[in-house]
């Protein structure tokens, strides 16, 4: 598939700032919440093929429902190492969210984990799919391939300052730790106009436990949940699973808004996180939100991006052929 890319800055704020931001926000929704600037842990220590998450840091945001779920489209797929080259990224450490590829699963879908390190060649990815009796059954996967969507943070994995947040239970109603993270941002930082900012990182759910979903094999979705016109999913079709967890590790992208004021169609959550068990447990998939206030206890790691990529604007193309 022929590539087209578009590029749009975010805003530079200091990690001071998304720190002071982060604490007097997460601390309405969470009970215990400690936000800090350290220097980033070795990554590898949580088994990811790269030390930090630091130099030349950049988002994707890739594809769109529309790759997924459109009878047209069903099938597309995209080489994240053929993406990291056309941003400037090749020689990166890569992690995030995305589809399978179902070239690489015969057939089959799933809820890819990306974790990638292109440098030395070490690929940490899993893949979450459905068994046939419903289960989630997770694999390691090499392929540099994702499926119809994905969003990734691109970085030289250096270490260097990052944001460290550690959470203890949840006294509000947001069940998302990243959307309350999201929420937190735009409450407290005086960002204007199309000044917008965008975040990646690495959190474990070290107690307590989560909703997640892992997509179904088209074929075992046996009624119509796509909108053609909207080009969005109107009904529900994913498998979903909770409780799950704990001991999970999570990988997330997300941003504050679009920089562009909406012309990049970016992803309408604003956010993308997966994760697998780091216990070796069958737990693997999109992460919802807890689903046990009282008991979920997050770690978490983030740092900031400077610039996001939208990879092949589906709604943009489709809206241009009515």
């Amino acid at each position: 598939m022929k590539l087209t890319v578009e590029k749009a800055k975010f805003k530079e704020i200091s990690l001071d700032k998304i720190s002071e931001a982060l604490q007097k926000g997460l601390s309405k929704n969470f009970k215990e919440v400690t936000v800090s600037i350290v220097d980033c842990p070795n990554l590898k220590d949580w088994d990811c093929p790269a030390e930090g998450m630091s130099g030349n840091q950049k988002i994707t945001d890739v594809g769109g429902e529309p790759y997924m779920h459109d009878k047209k489209h069903i099938g597309a797929e995209f080489d994240f190492k053929e993406v990291a080259k056309l941003i400037g990224s090749e020689h990166s450490y890569a992690f995030g969210a995305g589809s399978g590829a179902m070239s690489c699963l015969d057939g089959h879908c799933g809820e890819l984990v990306i974790n990638d390190n292109f440098i030395t060649k070490e690929s940490k990815s899993i893949i979450a799919m459905v068994g046939k009796n419903k289960e989630c059954i997770a694999k390691n996967y090499s392929a540099s391939i994702h499926g119809g969507l994905g969003n990734i943070f691109y970085t030289d994995g250096k270490r260097g300052k990052v944001i460290k947040i550690l959470v203890k239970g949840r006294s509000g109603e947001q069940g998302s730790l990243t959307q309350a993270m999201r929420a937190a941002l735009l409450e407290n930082l005086d960002l204007k106009g199309n000044d917008h900012l965008g975040l990646a990182g690495v959190f474990r759910v070290l107690k307590g436990k989560i909703k997640s979903h892992v997509q179904p094999d088209y074929e075992d979705i046996k009624h119509e949940y796509y909108d053609s016109k909207l080009m969005k999913c109107v009904k529900d079709f994913l498998q979903f699973y909770q409780p799950v967890g704990s001991e999970l590790q999570c990988y997330s992208v997300f941003w504050t808004g679009d920089p562009t004021g909406g012309d990049m169609n970016l992803r309408e959550s604003s956010e993308h996180t997966h994760f697998h068990s780091y216990n070796n447990k069958q737990e693997a998939g999109h992460y919802h939100c807890d689903v046990t206030p009282d008991e979920i206890e997050y770690e978490c790691y983030f740092n900031t991006a400077n610039e996001i990529y939208r990879v092949n604007n589906i709604y943009k193309e489709l809206a241009s052929k009515v």
